[in-house]
């Protein structure tokens, strides 16, 4: 019984963490300038972190300001993941009322990104939640299951993912 209630309440939590963040939305709206993408983000999980350390590279290929690649780690415990533009996000950050208490997360969900990636070899509820919420213009997932995403690349190499984000980006990017 203890068990349905604490799932009851963290499928609550999250609810209201997804209503929250959706609701500070809003259109989200490239601006004209010759360089179409300026601010990518990319979120997984630490368990698949190593994994997509590929896709971080991601940001010397499109030419964009290490600044302006920014990177949400999804994990329960504390994760030795390496790389300085890593933000973590913690199952237990979000509070009763649907809040979250981590200013670096919080920070994240404010930012406009051009295009948003979602790579993890698990299905993982928070990183769900982080890929439905993040203001994109394009969203890219590597499942087929994702409904939020505009583009999906339905593979589990990391690589070949890699290489098909990117040909996709300089096809948009011609068209424009």
């Amino acid at each position: 019984m203890l068990a349905n209630i604490t799932t009851v309440f963290k499928n609550f939590k999250y609810l209201l963490a997804e209503k929250k963040l959706l609701k500070q939305n809003s259109e989200v709206s490239v601006e004209k300038n010759e360089k179409f993408i300026t601010k990518v983000g990319l979120v997984t999980t630490a368990e698949a972190f190593e994994t997509v350390k590929p896709l971080l590279k991601l940001q010397q290929e499109l030419k964009i300001a290490k600044g302006d690649f920014k990177v949400l780690v999804c994990t329960a415990k504390p994760a030795a993941v390496e790389d300085e533009r890593a933000i973590f996000f913690a199952p237990s950050e979000i509070k009763a009322g649907g809040n979250i208490e981590n200013e670096a997360v919080q920070d994240f969900f404010k930012l406009k990104f051009n295009v948003f990636i979602a790579f993890s070899g698990n299905e993982n509820r928070l990183k769900n939640l982080v890929f439905k919420c993040a203001k994109s213009v394009i969203k890219i997932d590597h499942k087929r299951e994702s409904q939020e995403a505009d583009l999906m690349i339905e593979t589990a190499d990391v690589h070949a993912y890699q290489q098909e984000i990117l040909k996709y980006l300089k096809k948009l990017k011609q068209i424009r």
